[in-house]
């Protein structure tokens, strides 16, 4: 093998190492629930759904009750249902993880929602 030969293997895994020492990206956070309501058996139980990744584990979380909800997407369709305990106009977030990768938190309003925008935009403002 000549000299020009080990140069361009040389020159190919210094070009190649990098792109394999590069953190991989970070977990998209899941988008504001599109399904927001209050149980009819138990008006301070809500419950929370949306899209999430196929197999996340989904976190859902009222900062004001400082309790929440881990729900996994078992049926990998890339949907979340989970209950919490809130008043309306709590903040609350959501997050999810898979693998050892996790999101940032989207905060979002206990108000009732459905997937065309909230019931009555002004109720919380």
């Amino acid at each position: 093998m000549g000299r020009r030969s080990l140069l361009r293997i040389f020159a190919a895994v210094l070009v190649a190492l990098p792109g394999c020492l590069s953190p991989t990206l970070p977990l998209p956070p899941p988008e504001v629930p599109d399904s927001i309501g209050p149980q009819a058996t138990n008006p301070r139980m809500w419950t929370i759904s949306g899209p999430c990744l196929e197999g996340a584990l989904v976190v859902v979380f009222n900062e004001r009750t400082g309790e929440g909800a881990v729900v996994e997407d078992r049926d990998r369709d890339g949907r979340y249902e989970a209950e919490i305990e809130a008043d309306p106009c709590d903040l609350a977030w959501v997050s999810q993880a898979l693998g050892e990768d996790e999101s940032a938190r989207t905060t979002f309003v206990v108000q009732e929602r459905t997937p065309s925008g909230p019931v009555d935009p002004l109720a919380c403002k």
